[in-house]
């Protein structure tokens, strides 16, 4: 994905919108020393689609002058595993390519990168952003580990002048400053600045910036509440996770994350077959599995060289070594080559694109059966099958709570050290029931996982 002129890191701020007239409070001298920067005169333009596609991902692609860092920037969302329970809101973490030039449309990388968001829909400049930045940067006793802007925002659409603002950001220069961060965050919001995690360009967006992405972030249902919401609720959830793993694959060319959450998807669909009409799930499970295969490759690849370079490191003659070190190496790269031609072959093909679209209509509009609108239990209908159960355990385990503790106790360990649930039994019932699907793997990896803790 990267050309000699990109660059790309991981952003973590935090943003408050303050008053025209407000005064910078006064900061503990045992946080460091701050410095203060020349003041800098920014222009970006941001583009997205007619109705805002990229902001209601979270995601912005602008070019930008006067920075510093002049040229395209993309700006990609991280899920945060860990929010603050500081009494401000968490901070923004996003990964942050950048591309150096002048062109007058978006990199093609950038593009290409964003096919599954953007599913063909055209982009064009919808916004312009100026901005009147004075930074101050705080140094601890070795290095810069806080940048701490005030943003004077002009916001324009066309010709017309839509808001003016004014915006201080705390962004992290050394991740490990974050306790200073909260520290300089609560001082701001006692003086009166309110947190936000509005991007400078959605007020000048309009309406479209105000409704949920393409798949919705919904809320957490009851376990009451009809099954067809529940399973909406984990669809969802879950193609949310393939899209944004498929995005950082891109950006990171790790294909695992992205292989583990369609496979997660795959069980999910499987543990619910009761719920979900199959005839609509034929070509979502056949493209899954053909997307799955695809990514796997490169992995399998890279596990039997090192089973081969084991191997290799046994033989006793050094000329044997040496000539099998040379035989593997050209065949590995060879066939790792012919994989990721293959990837890239796959990733740019309509039948991708597709999958991706499908997607998007299971996670707004699952096909479930009739029975689905009735008052009854999800939970209450899961098949016997352990691969199943421990599937909708892992799923609902938020919903379910104690339903789902029922099942992955019966995996923990003894005093003693033997599993309460022999992983032998559960062998034995995927192998009576012929299983060979990833569920059955899934299962057992759990109960392996999970048996081995001390």
């Amino acid at each position: 994905m990267k050309s000699p002129t990109s660059a790309s890191h991981v952003e973590t701020e935090f943003k408050f919108r303050v008053p025209l007239h407000f005064d910078f409070p006064s900061f503990p001298q045992s946080l460091g020393t701050w410095t203060t920067e020349p003041v800098r005169i920014m222009d970006a333009t941001y583009w997205d689609t007619d109705d805002a596609t990229l902001l209601r991902w979270g995601i912005t692609m602008r070019n930008r002058t006067g920075g510093g860092d002049d040229g395209w920037h993309l700006k990609i969302p991280m899920p945060t595993t860990k929010p603050t329970t500081e009494p401000l809101s968490g901070a923004t973490v996003r990964t942050e390519l950048h591309r150096d030039g002048a062109s007058a449309t978006p990199p093609v990388e950038f593009l290409e990168l964003l096919s599954v968001i953007l599913q063909g829909s055209e982009v064009t400049p919808i916004a312009r952003v100026q901005t009147e930045r004075k930074p101050r940067v705080l140094v601890d006793s070795r290095d810069a580990i806080i940048e701490l802007v005030d943003d004077l925002v002009t916001l324009s659409r066309g010709t017309h002048i839509i808001d003016e603002f004014r915006e201080i950001e705390i962004e992290l220069i050394n991740v490990a400053a974050m306790p200073e961060a909260l520290v300089i965050g609560e001082i701001l919001g006692n003086a009166g600045a309110e947190s936000s995690s509005v991007s400078k360009a959605a007020s000048a967006f309009g309406p479209a910036a105000q409704k949920q992405p393409d798949i919705p972030q919904l809320p957490r249902p009851a376990k009451d509440d009809l099954p067809c919401d529940l399973i909406r609720w984990a669809l969802s959830r879950q193609v949310r996770r393939i899209f944004h793993a498929e995005l950082t694959s891109k950006i990171t060319n790790e294909t695992m994350t992205l292989t583990a959450e369609l496979t997660s998807l795959q069980d999910l669909l499987t543990a619910l077959r009761g719920w979900l009409k199959t005839e609509e799930q034929e070509f979502l499970q056949e493209d899954l599995a053909w997307l799955i295969r695809e990514l796997s490759v490169g992995t399998e690849l890279s596990q039997q060289n090192e089973q081969a370079s084991a191997v290799i490191d046994s033989l006793s003659d050094p000329g044997d070594r040496r000539e099998a070190e040379v035989a593997i190496e050209r065949y590995f790269t060879s066939k790792s080559e012919a994989a990721r031609s293959s990837l890239q072959a796959a990733r740019r093909s309509d039948r991708y694109l597709f999958l991706f679209s499908d997607l998007v209509n299971l996670a707004r509009i699952p096909a479930v059966t009739p029975e689905a609108y009735e008052e009854n239990s999800l939970w209450d209908r899961i098949p016997a099958d352990p691969c199943d159960q421990i599937t909708i355990a892992h799923h609902f385990k938020n919903i379910f709570k104690k339903r789902s503790k029922n099942i992955e106790s019966k995996l923990k360990c003894t005093n003693a050290g033997t599993p309460e649930m022999n992983v032998g039994e559960l062998m034995r019932a995927i192998a009576l029931s012929g299983k060979t699907e990833s569920a059955a793997s899934f299962a057992l990896g759990t109960a392996l996982a999970v048996g081995s803790k001390p």
